[in-house]
């Protein structure tokens, strides 16, 4: 007997991931939301791309530039704030101390795919009018 069959995303190959970042857009409730795919020492990592201080994506100033120049750190193009991108952790920047939401990825068939089945609701908690 088999279990429920998850649904899966593929964002990109493995290969295609680097420490510069890699944005994607995902279905999240009524609206598409974006997410990044970042390569680090411990592995691939998947965050929301929204920064934690103001919800607009870190690259919304400049589409595609999602890291600092020496790629140490994801960067909020709208006002500086700095991410480490093993832990999504803000070390500058004024939401100092957040962490960017993190999103459910498996590496399968040399690619990367996002656990659709996984990702957080983005209206869970909300009031509903009735």
């Amino acid at each position: 007997m088999t279990g429920p069959v998850r649904r899966l995303q593929r964002l990109a190959a493995v290969a295609e991931v680097t420490e510069r970042g890699l944005a994607f857009t995902y279905p999240s409730g009524p609206f598409p939301a974006g997410g990044i795919l970042v390569r680090t020492a411990a592995g691939i990592r998947a965050w929301r791309n929204q920064c934690r201080h103001l919800a607009v994506p870190l690259d919304q100033a400049d589409p595609g530039t999602l890291t600092t120049c020496d790629r140490r750190h994801l960067v909020c193009g709208t006002h500086g704030a700095l991410y480490r991108p093993a832990d999504g952790v803000c070390v500058a920047g004024p939401c100092r101390g957040a962490q960017l939401r993190s999103l459910p990825i498996v590496l399968a068939d040399d690619a990367v795919w996002l656990d659709l089945d996984a990702v957080p609701d983005p209206l869970a908690g909300l009031a509903r009018n009735p």
